[in-house]
C-alpha cells in the first residue's frame, strides 16, 4: 500500500513538473531553441569566468551586496578592498555611507544566499564546477532534442562529466568570502542569457527562427556583452532590460493579446530605473510616444493596467531612494561622494566623521509631569457626569473621529499631490538635463567629426584620454573595433533609398502609412530612435579611459544587432542557408583564436599592441562585410552575406576569448580547467 502511494505521489510530482516546463518554456524562452540558446550562452561565457576585481567600481557594489545581506542599506562594513579611496561609487548622507546600483545588488541577493548555503555543504569551487557541468549537460540535452540526435546528448553529457572530473582533479579551495562578488557575476551571466533570448525572440517575431537564432548568437557572444558578462558592472544588465523593452514593444504590436507584452516593456523600464535612472529615463522618453501612437488600443482599461504595472515596477526604486536620500526621486548617485569623511576601522568597519554633530535636543522640559491616582485617600471625587453630558461627550467624540479621518485623508491626498508635483518637477528638470546632453551630442556628431570618429571608427592613441591609468597601453577601442558586424548598418540609407526609387513618388503616402501601421516598421523606428537617443546621451562623456569596449554604449548594441538582422540582404541569406552562417561563425572563431595565438607567441606583443591588432583586424572585417551587404543590396546578387556576417561575428568572439584567457589576467579562474588552459597559452 505504501509503495503504491509513493508511486502515485511520484507520478503526480512528475506530471506537475512536466506541466510547469510545458508552460514555462514558451513564456520565458519562446520555445526549446530559445532555452537551448540560453543555456549554451551562459555555459560558454562562464567558461572564461574570473574571480576578482577587474575595475575598481565593482568594490562598492560588492560591498553593497554584503551589507544588504546583513539587513541594512548603508555601508557599515567593508568586505572587499583595504581603503575607501579605492572604491568609486560610495556616497555620504546623514552621517552614513551608501553605495549605488541598489537594484543590481538587491537582485544578486538570492544568488548570494544560495552560494552561502552551498559553501556550507561543499567546497565552493567544486560547487561552481558541478553547476557548470550540469549546465553543459543541460545544454547538450536540449540541443540533442532540437536536432533530434540522441548522440549529441550522449556526447555532451559525457563531455560534461569529463570536465567535472578534470575540474575536481585540478581544484584548489576558493574562499567563501568571495560570495558577494560571485553573486553579482552570476546575475550578470544570467543577464547575458536574457540578452540572447530577447534578441532571438524579437527576430523570430518578424522573420522566423533562423534570423532570430543568428541575432541571439551574435548579441551575447560577438559583442562586448561577452567581455563584461563576468565583470559585474551594470552594462550587461542594462543591455538585458533594454533588449526586453524592445522585444516587448515589438511583440505588443504583433500579438493578439497585446496588453501583457505592453506592460512588460514598462516593467522593464521600472527595473532599469532601479539600476540606473538616467538610462531608464531615456528609454521611457522614447517608449511613451511610440507606444501611444502605434498601440492597437488606448482604452481606459489598457492605459490603467499599463500605468499600474509601471508604478509597481517603480516602487523598489522609489522606496530605496526614500530610505536613503529622503526623496523617492533622488537616487544615491546624486548624493555627495564620501571624500575624506569616512575611514576603515578594525575588522573593516566604516567609521564616519560627523564633524562634531550632535543629536538635536527637544525644546522645553524633559521631565515627565507628575501624576496622581484617582480615588487616593484624602482626594475629593467630583460628582459623575449627567445624561446630557454623556450624550454631548459621545457626539463630540464621534465628531472628533470624523474630523480626524477627514484630516488624515486630506493630509494623505495632499502628500500624494505634493509627491506628484515634485515628481513632475524633478522629471522636467531631468528631461532638461537630458536634452542638454543630447544637444551636446548632436554638436559633436556634426561639429567635431574627429572626436565622433574616435568613438565609432578608429581608436589608436586618442587625444585627451588618460592612458596613464593603463600604463600607457592603448586598450580603449571604438564601437566598430569591438563589434565589426555593426558596420553593415551603413546599408540602411541604401535600403531606404532603393525602396523609395522602386515605389515611386506617387506611392510615397502609401509607404508612410505602411510604416505607421506595420508592426515591424514600428519596431524599427522605435529601436532606431532608442539607439540614437542613447548614443547622444553618453556621447559628451566619450571617449573616456577605462571604457575598453565603449562600455557606456554596450546597452544598445544588442538592439543594433536587431537592425543588422532586419537588413533584407542579411535576412534573405539567413533564411536560405543558416548553416552557412553557423559554419562561418564557428570556423572564424576557432581559426581566429588559434591563428592570433600562434602569431602572438612569435611576435610577443604588449597588451596595447595586441588590442590594437584586434582593432585593425576588426575594422578590416567590418569594411569587407559592409561592402558585401551593400553590393548585394544594390545589385540584388546572391552573395554569401550569411557567411560574411558569421565571419565578422567570429572576429569579435576571437577578441573576447583571448581577452578573457590572456589579455586581462586579474584574479583567478572560477573553473580550474580554464586556469590550466590559460597556462598552456604562453602569449603574455
Amino acid at each position: 500500500m505504501n509503495r503504491e502511494r509513493t508511486a502515485d505521489i511520484r507520478e503526480r510530482i512528475s506530471a506537475l513538473g512536466r506541466e510547469v516546463r510545458h508552460r514555462a518554456v514558451p513564456v520565458l524562452f519562446g520555445d526549446r531553441v530559445g532555452l537551448t540558446l540560453f543555456l549554451g550562452v551562459i555555459a560558454s561565457l562562464a567558461a572564461l569566468w574570473r574571480v576578482g576585481f577587474f575595475i575598481t567600481d565593482t568594490y562598492a557594489i560588492a560591498n553593497t551586496v554584503i551589507n544588504l545581506s546583513e539587513g541594512r542599506l548603508n555601508i557599515a562594513h567593508i568586505e572587499y578592498s583595504l581603503t575607501l579611496g579605492s572604491q568609486p561609487g560610495l556616497y555620504r548622507h546623514g552621517g552614513q555611507v551608501f553605495g549605488r546600483n541598489y537594484g543590481q545588488a538587491a537582485l544578486a541577493l538570492p544568488f548570494y544566499w544560495l552560494l552561502e548555503g552551498a559553501s556550507v555543504i561543499a567546497e565552493l569551487r567544486l560547487v561552481l564546477a558541478g553547476a557548470w557541468s550540469l549546465l553543459v549537460a543541460g545544454f547538450a540535452s536540449q540541443l540533442g532534442r532540437v536536432l533530434d540526435r540522441s548522440r549529441v546528448t550522449l556526447v555532451g553529457t559525457l563531455l560534461a562529466l569529463g570536465l567535472f572530473v578534470a575540474n575536481v582533479r585540478l581544484s584548489t579551495p576558493l574562499d567563501p568570502r568571495w560570495n558577494g562578488l560571485l553573486a553579482l557575476q552570476l546575475l550578470s551571466l544570467l543577464a547575458a542569457g536574457v540578452v540572447a533570448v530577447a534578441i532571438y525572440r524579437l527576430g523570430c517575431e518578424f522573420h522566423g527562427r533562423r534570423v532570430g537564432l543568428a541575432g541571439g548568437l551574435l548579441a551575447p557572444l560577438a559583442l562586448p556583452i561577452a567581455f563584461w558578462a563576468t565583470i559585474p558592472k551594470r552594462h550587461v544588465m542594462s543591455a538585458a532590460l533594454v533588449a526586453v523593452v524592445v522585444f516587448a514593444f515589438g511583440r505588443s504590436r504583433n500579438a493578439d493579446q497585446t496588453l501583457p507584452s505592453r506592460a512588460l516593456a514598462y516593467a522593464a523600464v521600472g527595473v532599469l530605473a532601479w539600476l540606473h535612472a538616467a538610462e531608464a529615463l531615456v528609454v521611457l522618453v522614447v517608449l511613451v510616444p511610440f507606444d501611444l501612437v502605434t498601440a492597437q488600443r488606448n482604452g481606459v482599461r489598457e492605459l490603467m493596467a499599463v500605468g499600474a504595472v509601471f508604478v509597481l515596477s517603480l516602487l523598489p526604486f522609489g522606496l530605496t531612494n526614500l530610505l536613503i536620500t529622503g526623496s523617492p526621486f533622488t537616487p544615491p548617485r546624486m548624493l555627495w561622494k564620501v571624500g575624506n569623511i569616512a575611514e576603515l576601522g578594525p575588522g573593516g568597519d566604516v567609521i564616519v566623521d560627523t564633524g562634531g554633530e550632535s543629536a538635536p535636543t527637544p525644546e522645553g522640559t524633559t521631565t515627565p509631569a507628575e501624576t496622581t491616582t484617582p480615588g487616593a485617600p484624602g482626594d475629593t471625587q467630583a460628582p459623575g457626569p449627567g445624561m446630557w453630558s454623556r450624550i454631548t461627550g459621545l457626539l463630540g467624540g464621534a465628531i472628533g473621529l470624523v474630523a480626524g479621518v477627514v484630516s488624515t485623508t486630506i493630509g494623505f491626498l495632499n502628500a500624494v499631490l505634493t509627491a506628484v508635483i515634485v515628481g513632475v518637477e524633478v522629471t522636467i528638470a531631468r528631461l532638461g538635463e537630458l536634452w542638454g546632453y543630447a544637444t551636446e551630442g548632436i554638436n559633436i556628431v556634426f561639429g567635431d567629426i574627429g572626436r565622433f570618429s574616435h568613438v565609432i571608427l578608429r581608436s589608436g592613441h586618442i587625444p585627451g584620454v588618460q592612458y596613464g591609468i593603463n600604463d600607457q597601453e592603448a586598450i580603449e577601442l571604438t564601437v566598430l573595433e569591438v563589434a565589426p558586424m555593426l558596420g553593415t548598418l551603413i546599408a540602411i540609407p541604401i535600403v531606404l533609398g532603393k525602396r523609395g526609387l522602386e515605389s515611386g513618388r506617387e506611392r510615397l503616402p502609401e509607404q508612410l502609412a505602411a510604416i505607421r501601421s506595420t508592426p515591424r516598421y514600428q519596431t524599427d523606428l522605435f529601436a532606431g530612435t532608442l539607439v540614437v537617443a542613447f548614443t547622444l546621451l553618453f556621447l559628451p562623456q566619450l571617449p573616456l579611459y577605462s571604457q575598453i569596449t565603449m562600455r557606456y554604449l554596450v546597452p544598445i548594441m544588442p538592439v543594433a544587432i536587431y537592425g543588422v538582422m532586419r537588413l533584407p540582404a542579411v535576412r534573405r541569406s539567413l533564411r536560405t542557408d543558416i548553416r552557412q552562417f553557423l559554419d562561418a561563425y564557428l570556423g572564424a572563431s576557432v581559426a581566429g583564436v588559434a591563428g592570433v595565438t600562434v602569431a602572438f607567441v612569435a611576435l610577443d606583443p604588449a597588451i596595447g599592441e595586441a588590442m590594437q591588432f584586434h582593432a585593425l583586424l576588426n575594422l578590416a572585417v567590418a569594411g569587407v562585410v559592409a561592402l558585401v551587404v551593400v553590393v548585394d543590396t544594390v545589385l540584388d546578387r546572391d552573395l554569401p552575406v550569411g557567411a560574411a556576417i558569421g565571419a565578422a561575428g567570429g572576429a569579435g568572439t576571437t577578441l573576447y576569448v583571448l581577452a578573457g584567457i590572456e589579455y586581462f589576467t586579474y584574479g583567478e579562474f572560477a573553473l580550474p580547467v580554464a586556469e590550466w588552459l590559460s597556462a598552456m597559452i604562453p602569449v603574455f
